[in-house]
């Protein structure tokens, strides 16, 4: 079976599987990691978005090169890519769009 794979070497069948964590609040951006704790890489991509009238809207989100072309390598760019996307965008499912926009909200004042 094919799956994701992280260069640190772990496995990724399942998009729930990556650890989705919002540090960078100035940049609007989520951060995803690899779901290896001891992950030389960790941080594997990321989810940008912006506040429209106090709602936080998905803006884009990518997978950093070095993991991109670690896919791309062992299952071939298109099926990698094909692969990658999906998983960007179950990712971008998982995430509490109304409450983020909430916390921004919540900071600005």
């Amino acid at each position: 079976m094919d799956a994701i794979q992280c260069p640190c070497g772990r496995v990724i069948k399942n998009p729930e599987e990556y650890k989705v964590v919002y540090l960078k609040h100035e940049l609007k951006e989520i951060d995803i990691l690899c779901p290896n704790d001891s992950c030389y890489l960790r941080e594997l991509g990321y989810i940008k978005f912006e506040i429209v009238n106090g709602k936080a809207k998905f803006k884009e989100a990518s997978f950093y090169p070095p993991f991109v072309t670690w896919n791309s390598g062992r299952l071939g760019a298109d099926k990698a890519t094909k692969m990658l996307k999906e998983h960007l965008k179950k990712i971008a499912e998982r995430v509490d769009w109304e409450r983020l926009g909430e916390t921004e909200k919540a900071e600005e004042s």
